[in-house]
Order: structure tokens, then sequence, then C-alpha cells
């Protein structure tokens, strides 16, 4: 038998189930940072999210095939419209391990997280407009993959001493500074390094971003052991999250005009 709230659903063209609302709460929570409302693209193929920030200095793109799921049936491609935060508030209530469902339809979205008890909740499906490039390609020269706590525990030092964070790589080492109006910090990474798990240059590559942005993101580093970084001098910062569940998190940045 249905419960009350199950029967305002209505007819679902979409059903899937994420096997751990902690995972699925870091993801959200990252988004809420960027932007107010998501549209996730619900396709028989998997569930994809692309934004910017409003000042269009951040774009982000989030990549879940069905794999991912525990459950995933499409019956008709529908988009799923959310307030992020609103979104993250309800998933946050679930623990490490639990399930969390989905059923959308055209008005409404059904959310049940299932644990030791089993907690519903229903949201409009709203209507998000959409206003982000297409495929975005850029052609770095560097690319670096490096432990993802590592460089999620650098980059939260380097907000201590500035806003600004400088990246520098050669063949040998990849360096972070730090820089503000007064004391200055430096991490080096040398090639051998535990922390840095790959490092491939073209040529000399330094650019520099707002740390703030950056750390915007640095919860996903939960979420991924690796992180993979591509930049080139002046040109936007690409880093990329890998996630176990075979889902994939891109995240580009603007560099700064210091």
């Amino acid at each position: 038998m249905e419960s009350s709230i199950e029967s305002q659903i209505g007819k679902a063209s979409a059903k899937f189930k994420y096997p751990d609302s902690r995972v699925l709460y870091q993801i959200t929570s990252t988004l809420s940072e960027i932007i107010e409302e998501a549209n996730f693209e619900i396709k028989k193929e998997g569930i994809k999210i692309v934004a910017t920030d409003p000042g269009k200095i951040a774009y982000i793109e989030i990549n879940m095939p069905y794999e991912t799921f525990l459950e995933y049936e499409v019956e008709k491609e529908i988009n799923m419209g959310v307030n992020v935060q609103s979104l993250s508030n309800i998933v946050s209530r679930g623990k490490k391990g639990d399930n969390v469902t989905f059923l959308v339809s055209d008005q409404n979205i059904l959310i049940k997280i299932e644990g030791d008890v089993i907690k519903k909740y229903l949201i409009p499906n709203i209507e998000v407009s959409i206003d982000v490039p297409k495929d975005i390609k850029i052609d770095f020269d560097t690319r670096v993959v490096v432990i993802g706590d590592t460089f999620k525990k650098i980059l939260s030092d380097a907000s201590s001493f500035g806003d600004i964070v400088e990246l520098e790589a050669d063949e040998n080492s990849f360096k972070i500074r730090a820089k503000g109006e007064g004391p200055r910090a430096e991490v080096n990474l040398s090639k051998g390094s535990t922390s840095l798990i790959e490092i491939e240059t073209k040529n000399k590559s330094i650019s520099s971003y707002d740390v703030n942005y950056l750390k915007n993101v640095l919860n996903l580093a939960k979420i991924a052991e690796t992180v993979e970084v591509r930049f080139s001098s002046e040109k936007p910062i690409e880093l990329i999250f890998n996630a176990p569940d075979k889902s994939k998190i891109r995240y580009l940045l603007a560099p700064t005009t210091q």
C-alpha cells in the first residue's frame, strides 16, 4: 500500500537508487557552493549535470552512468530540476551506507532514504534555466595526478595566507604557492613523492587562481582517492574527480588576472 506522500508523485518517468547517502551529500553540497538550482538530465545511459556559477567563472560537469546506481529505470528521458540546497539538506539526513531512491515525474520528485528507518520527502520538479557552454574542450600543457586528501590540505592551508594560489609545474615538480599581501607559503611536490602520482608537461606552466573557488570543490576529494589537475600558463584549470562508483566530476575555473 502506498503512503500518502508516495501517492502524490504521479506517474514516475524515472527511478534510480544511489548506494550511499554520504557520498551523494558530498556531491550535492559541492554543487550548492556553486549554484542555487540544478538540472539533472536523466537519460537511459545515465545522469548528467552541467552548470556555471553566476559570474561564469567556474563550470562543473557531473556524469553518473547507469552503472553508478543499484537500480536504474528510465521509461522516458526527463529533466529533474531542484533547489540544490534543499536537495543537499534532505540527503544529509542519511547515514553512511544508506540508499537514496529517487522517483521523478513531471511535477514532483519523491526521495526515499533507506537505512535503519525509511525517510520520505516530496519536492517539486522545477524548471531550471540552463545557460552553459556545450562540450568545453581545452588543450593543456600540464597534467598532474595527486592524492586527493593531500591536495585538499595544501589548498586549505594556502587559503590562510591569501586569496590567490599560483600553480607551477615542470617535468620534475609541482609547486603550489599562496599569494597575498602579507606572508606567503609554498609547497613543492617533487617527482617520486608518494603524494604525486603522475606528472606530464609539454611546457613549463605557471598560472594563478582564486583559492576560494578551488576550495568549493575540495570535499569531492573525500569520494575520489586522486585528483587529476590540468592547466597551462594563463589558462583555466581543470580538476577531474573519478569516484569508485564510476561517476566523474569535472570542474573548470578561469585564471585570475594577476
